[in-house]
């Protein structure tokens, strides 16, 4: 799967293929420690190498990554779950967020699930980071979010995913 859309700059979306560790790498070592944080839940200064290792080896299907002027610059993953429920994590690099490609990813990521039978994606994240609850609501018509011990518990369910826009069409930042 390769889509390729238009956002303020041109953004491919792919399947994680086993050559992408050097430019995963890569773009993990760019994200800044806000970034991190929102992602991992934990002030890493850097994403430790036993993490990246393991994100490198979730594709099967499972893992989309965004390229633009050839290099990573998002990375998208489910993990298969109980009663048709898979957790989906995700991260843009700081100078590509609000542009577009978050959405790209999640969408991308969740025609790949349903069509293994996933039903909804669940995620939790942190209460500081509502953009991420803006994404969802963009993406996904019925997600639903609730604020427990200071993070966020997510609902989306697949079959409400929003059409995304066709390429040439402009993507509007989720928040």
């Amino acid at each position: 799967m390769r889509e390729e859309h238009r956002t303020i700059r041109p953004v491919s979306v792919r399947d994680l293929s086993d050559g992408d560790g050097p430019g995963l790498r890569a773009m993990f070592g760019r994200l800044g420690q806000d970034t991190i944080y929102k992602r991992f839940h934990t002030p890493y200064p850097r994403v430790p190498e036993p993490m990246l290792t393991h994100l490198m080896g979730q594709g099967g299907g499972r893992s989309l990554v965004a390229v633009a002027e050839g290099e990573i610059v998002g990375h998208a993953l489910y993990a298969g779950g109980p009663g048709g429920e898979a957790e989906v994590a995700l991260v843009v690099e700081d100078g590509w967020q609000s542009q577009g490609i978050g959405k790209l990813l999640l969408s991308g990521l969740a025609r790949k699930a349903a069509g293994r039978g996933v039903e909804a994606f669940t995620a939790v994240a942190l209460g500081e980071n509502r953009r991420v609850l803006g994404l969802a609501d963009s993406v996904f018509a019925g997600a639903r979010h609730t604020l427990k011990g200071g993070s966020y518990e997510m609902f989306m369910p697949l079959r409400g995913l929003r059409p995304v826009p066709k390429p040439g069409q402009e993507i509007r930042p989720a928040a």
